[in-house]
This record gives structure tokens, C-alpha cells and sequence, in this order.
């Protein structure tokens, strides 16, 4: 993961994942290194709350604890080789609680007039009011790092701050302060009576829709639901969208999972107008589609939306 970059990262232990590394390496380990760090990256996702001075300037505030700074060895045998400058760059440089997502770029072809015409592609898409100002740090472009294919996960093991949610919450919690990273979803009880309430009120207004499919009915009033679950999405420039003009779209909860996803209607969307459609309302592209897991019946589902029989029953 070493390579030439144009751009110089924070300093050494000052990224979450660094912390956690110099936190929880195991010099004992029969693991290689290699396979230490992706262990280590892996159980770092899974994180489902993240130690608040990893993250923030600590300084004057008693509920965090000063992170540690890592000694030139930790430095030169754990960080260093796990990654290049360019993407520390790129880990210190993404701006949560600015509402907008990353665009990643995962097909670069081996012909040069292609090429070129899917770099225009990716300039037109970026030009766009909201999201342009915002290309210098959501844009992941490069061949040499991100040329993924069809599976645009890997990003995660070189750039896991790409999980992090949009907006972070924060909670106190044994005098200790931590941003969170994923809520359960038999957590939303705030908002579950407004979601029952509403279904109630579509079943008896269109009693035949709800009769020939309940399930798409449920899915599509809980739409504000699967909303509150997600708490990032991303932008992917795959081959597909080159040759159809049409990025995917994915909606994504905290422990990675897809929520929805779909591919963005040029006719009716650009990535400005779904962007101010998250940043205004929070809510998700009616079009997309709902993730097995996250359905009526889904292992999500069921505790997202927490259905009984009289919720079920036909009006």
C-alpha cells in the first residue's frame, strides 16, 4: 500500500485507526503484520462506538483522555506500511457533519480515448452545484489506489474512515466521552409510534394496495425509518455507471450494511439534488431499492420496525 503521494497526512497517531492499532497491537502475535493490520482494521469498523479524543482536539475537556503518541518504532513497524500519505491525506481530510458523501471512482480503463471520455464524465458530475465545493476531499480518484472493479468494499481496508457516519452523536458513558458509530435498531422508539401512526393512516386510506401488497406498503411508509438507520452513503463511479451514465447509490447503516441502493436517474437527479435531498429532509431516493435484510421480514427489519398483529391486520 506504498506509493508516491502528492499530499502529506496529520501526524503519526493523530487518525483513529492509528490509535487503535498502537492501542491493541500484539507484538506476541504468530499473525504477519499484514495480517494483524487487516484483523485489526476489521474489528476497528466493528466499532460501534469510537473513543472521542481519537477523534477531536481533547485539550480542557476532563471526559477525554489525551491520546498516545506512538514511539518511531510503532511508527516505522505498524503505521507506515499499512498505507501511503495520499490516503492519511485523504483519512484526515473527510469532513463529517458537512452532509455530503464520498464519490468513488472504481473503473479506469485501459483505453485511452475512454478514458479520457469517462474523466469528463466524472468532471461533469462533480461541476454541480453543493457537491463541487466540496470535490477537493469527497472525490476518491486515483488508478493506482482505487481501481477496485466490482467490489468497491475494499476501500474500507485502506480508508476506514470512509464508514464513518455523516453526522457523529456523542454520548457519556462510564465518565468517558465517545462518538457513535451505530445505533440498534430497537433503539429508534422516539420515532416508531410517528412510523405506526402513518401506517395506519395509509392502510385505511388504500385498504386494495394494502390487500395486494402489504409489504411494499410497510417498506414504503418506513422509508423514514430505514432513513434514521442510515448514517452514510456513497457515490460509486463503476463501469456501469460510465456506460450508462448512471452512479450507484448506496445508503448504508453504521456497521456497513446496505440499506438501499440504486443507480441515480440523470433525468430526474444529479448528485447536488440528491445530496440537498439528505442534507434538507433526510431522506432517502424513492427509487432506490430496500436491502433484503432491512425488509418486513428482513433479521434488520423486524427490529427496525417491530410489527404486531395488530399493525398486520387488514383495515
Amino acid at each position: 500500500m506504498s506509493g508516491e503521494c502528492d499530499k502529506t497526512g496529520p501526524p503519526w497517531g493523530d487518525l483513529a485507526v492509528e490509535q487503535y492499532f498502537i492501542t491493541n497491537w500484539d507484538h506476541s502475535s504468530a499473525e504477519t503484520p499484514d495480517q494483524q493490520r487487516k484483523r485489526l482494521v476489521a474489528e476497528f469498523l466493528d466499532l460501534k462506538l469510537i473513543p472521542a479524543e481519537w477523534m477531536t482536539n481533547c485539550e480542557g475537556d476532563p471526559l477525554l483522555i489525551p491520546p498516545r503518541e506512538p514511539s518511531m518504532e510503532e511508527i516505522d513497524t505498524i503505521l507506515r506500511p499499512y498505507r501511503c500519505e495520499k490516503l492519511r491525506w485523504h483519512a484526515d481530510n473527510i469532513y463529517t457533519g458537512e452532509l455530503c458523501p464520498m464519490l468513488l471512482r472504481t473503473h479506469y480503463s485501459n483505453d485511452e480515448d475512454e478514458k479520457k471520455r469517462h474523466d469528463e464524465m466524472m468532471e461533469k458530475w462533480t461541476d454541480g452545484k453543493i457537491f463541487s465545493d466540496e470535490a477537493w476531499w469527497a472525490v476518491l480518484d486515483d488508478a493506482d489506489i482505487f481501481n477496485f472493479g466490482s467490489d468497491w468494499r475494499r476501500i474500507y481496508d485502506i480508508l476506514p474512515e470512509v464508514s464513518y457516519p455523516i453526522e457523529f452523536g456523542c454520548i457519556t458513558k462510564d465518565d468517558h466521552r465517545y462518538f457513535i458509530r451505530y445505533i440498534e435498531p430497537c433503539e429508534y422508539g422516539e420515532m416508531r409510534p410517528f412510523f405506526k401512526r402513518d401506517l395506519a393512516a395509509r392502510k385505511q386510506s388504500d385498504p386494495q394496495a394494502w390487500r395486494d401488497d402489504r409489504d411494499s406498503v410497510i417498506e414504503s411508509v418506513g422509508m423514514t425509518m430505514q432513513g434514521s438507520a442510515t448514517t452514510t452513503y456513497i457515490f460509486i463511479a463503476d463501469e456501469e455507471a460510465f456506460e450508462s451514465g448512471r452512479p450507484r447509490v448506496i445508503y448504508l447503516d453504521g456497521l456497513r450494511r446496505i440499506v438501499r441502493e440504486g443507480r441515480m436517474d440523470p433525468e430526474r437527479d444529479d448528485f447536488g439534488s440528491i445530496i440537498g435531498l439528505r442534507m434538507t429532509t433526510h431522506e432517502l431516493l424513492e427509487y432506490t431499492t430496500l436491502d433484503e435484510k432491512y425488509r418486513v421480514n428482513g433479521e434488520i427489519g423486524k427490529e427496525l420496525y417491530q410489527l404486531t398483529e395488530d399493525d398486520l391486520a387488514d383495515p
